[in-house]
């Protein structure tokens, strides 16, 4: 009897290759986008913990929130976003509000991402 070739074992190199460019591309848009969400959880956080004051009636005007936030920043590390929020007192109620641009490189373009975030303590 003649023996024929055993079938092939395992993926072609061509097939290795792309999952791992696949895999490679996934990553570094992963490292990109990472901090961008961490950031945003940060935002959320220092938002809430600006509620939770409230409530407990230490911010009362406008100029409390500010000082507030401020130093919320800074404790987080987050220097970079001082320029990134309003701070308004209308009609007895302090509007906070986060605004900021940020891009995430694709390679084939640059995506830009918007984020906006709005907290009205009354």
């Amino acid at each position: 009897m003649i023996k024929l070739p055993a079938s092939q074992k395992g993926a072609s190199a061509i097939v290795t290759m792309i999952i791992l460019v696949v895999l490679g591309y996934g990553v570094y848009v992963g490292i990109q986008y990472a901090p961008l969400v961490i950031e945003s959880k940060s935002i959320d956080s220092i938002l809430n913990t600006m509620e939770d004051a409230q409530r407990t009636d230490r911010i009362t005007s406008a100029v409390d929130a500010k000082t507030k936030l401020v130093n919320l920043l800074q404790i987080n590390e987050m220097n970079d976003m001082m320029d990134s929020f309003t701070v308004k007192d209308r009609d007895g109620k302090v509007t906070i509000a986060f605004n900021y641009d940020r891009e995430l490189n694709l390679v084939y373009k640059m995506h830009p991402m918007h984020y906006e975030k709005v907290l009205i303590l009354k």
